[in-house]
């Protein structure tokens, strides 16, 4: 059990503090399972100076440091792949759903506890195989308002997915220790599915984006949407928007691969033949995944036809993810995080406007287009890396630009989101006097800027 504390905490002593506090809580209910119950120390999310009604300054718990946590415990002891579950409360409850919906692989469960819930319909699509366990005071008034917590109820009813909720009218914002016996039973029935026949993976403004591989899909954009069903266990259907490769992570769990195997892709067959298990790839994707439960023998890269009548067929999965609730307030342990980020990284460094894919660029995806740049800023990661105003920019970071994504700004959103201390490179491909010019871009997080109040 992977347990996370509340928070932003004051200090980093306070950050220990509250570690302590998750494993005393849970202990008792967790020596008498049989659970290991590990509680990080978020010491990242500690608050920084200038923290006013505005501005809470301080970092997330990033997707990439709960995954270290969960294998060093892996490390030292015997661990069931299939029985890891994340819980916290407060700020850790919202982490929680956070990593299960950009990983909904690496858990068997999630409990949140005293949590502001979540409203986002794309987001809470990714929980589809992962069980949710919330528990929530409707006293709570560290939260913008129950209503967060009843609406992440709502939608994931709605959706017919594995969900208990149990609201208490006589509690606030607050651990549930004495029903924790409870959860235990029921998370302990329901182990990890770790090949389900059908696979959602939908894009969504989270501040955790979904991971580009799901369970055994694997798309090359950030942006892209992607349903994947094993319809009978020699084909399997696919419907894909805002990429231009799918990868499968195959295995004899999901498809017969004495057979030959047949995949349609928006409509199309894309595949039709006989798989090669492959003992090089399944220690590969061992060594990759880390997950002795998650082993596939056959890898294969499927290119996204770029018909109309394809485009067609993956824009109706869109309109069928329409949202039906509309979306409520940011909460708050998002909104300060963001801001923070946004603090950070105010731009890309350059502006422009969507244009079409200019004539002579091959066309890789459906719905493809591109940016003119009007302007570049002086003195800007962009302008360092030799970009120019009239240049068409094709790609940043192989993430292509799709028609109506938002273009600087949809880039600007997911660069926020994954961009760290440490510089990282991203490749720019630019159309430029008739010709294609790679360009490399490094950005990085800068520091966090103190408002000015107007003092002496």
């Amino acid at each position: 059990m992977f347990a996370m504390h509340g928070g932003p905490p004051g200090n980093e002593e306070g950050a220990r503090r509250s570690a302590m506090r998750m494993v005393q809580v849970w202990v008792d209910a967790a020596e008498k399972a049989g659970w290991i119950v590990a509680s990080p120390a978020m010491v990242s999310t500690v608050s920084r100076d200038g923290r006013t009604q505005e501005r809470l300054p301080y970092e997330i718990f990033h997707p990439e440091e709960a995954r270290a946590v969960i294998d060093a415990v892996r490390e030292r002891y015997r661990v069931a792949p299939d029985r890891i579950v994340s819980t916290g409360i407060s700020l850790g409850s919202n982490f929680s759903i956070g990593y299960a919906a950009a990983h909904p692989d690496w858990f068997s469960g999630i409990v949140p506890v005293s949590t502001e819930g979540e409203s986002r319909e794309h987001l809470l699509r990714n929980l589809q195989w992962v069980p949710t366990y919330v528990l929530e005071g409707s006293q709570d008034q560290n939260i913008r308002g129950v209503g967060g917590p009843r609406a992440l109820n709502n939608i994931m009813t709605s959706f017919g997915y594995d969900l208990t909720y149990r609201e208490f009218g006589d509690r606030a914002h607050e651990g549930f220790q004495d029903h924790y016996d409870d959860v235990l039973r029921w998370l302990d029935s329901r182990p990890r599915r770790v090949t389900p026949r059908e696979v959602l993976r939908v894009p969504h403004d989270g501040i955790m984006p979904v991971a580009r591989r799901v369970h055994w899909i694997e798309a090359d954009t950030r942006q892209a949407l992607v349903h994947a069903r094993v319809s009978s266990p020699t084909r399997i259907d696919i419907t894909a928007r805002w990429a231009s490769e799918i990868t499968l992570y195959l295995n004899d769990d999901l498809v017969d691969l004495d057979q030959p195997i047949t995949v349609m892709l928006n409509g199309r067959r894309v595949f039709s033949g006989q798989l090669q298990r492959s003992v090089i790839t399944a220690l590969e994707e061992a060594r990759h995944l880390n997950d002795e439960g998650r082993v596939y023998s056959v890898r294969l890269s499927l290119r996204v036809p770029v018909s109309a009548r394809a485009g067609a067929a993956a824009g109706g999965l869109s309109e069928a993810l329409v949202p039906e609730q509309p979306e409520g307030q940011l909460s708050f342990w998002e909104m300060y995080a963001q801001r923070a980020i946004e603090e950070r990284f105010p731009s890309v460094g350059f502006d422009g406007e969507e244009s079409p894919l200019p004539d002579g660029v091959e066309r890789l995806a459906p719905e493809q287009s591109a940016v003119h740049v009007t302007d570049v800023a002086e003195g800007s990661a962009a302008q360092a890396a030799g970009l120019e105003v009239d240049d068409i920019l094709l790609s940043v970071g192989g993430e292509l630009f799709f028609d109506d994504r938002g273009g600087v700004a949809g880039l600007y959103h997911w660069l926020v989101r994954e961009l760290r201390e440490a510089p990282a490179t991203y490749e720019m491909l630019v159309w430029r006097n008739e010709e294609l010019a790679t360009l490399q871009a490094v950005y990085q997080l800068g520091p966090y800027v103190q408002p000015d109040t107007g003092g002496s």
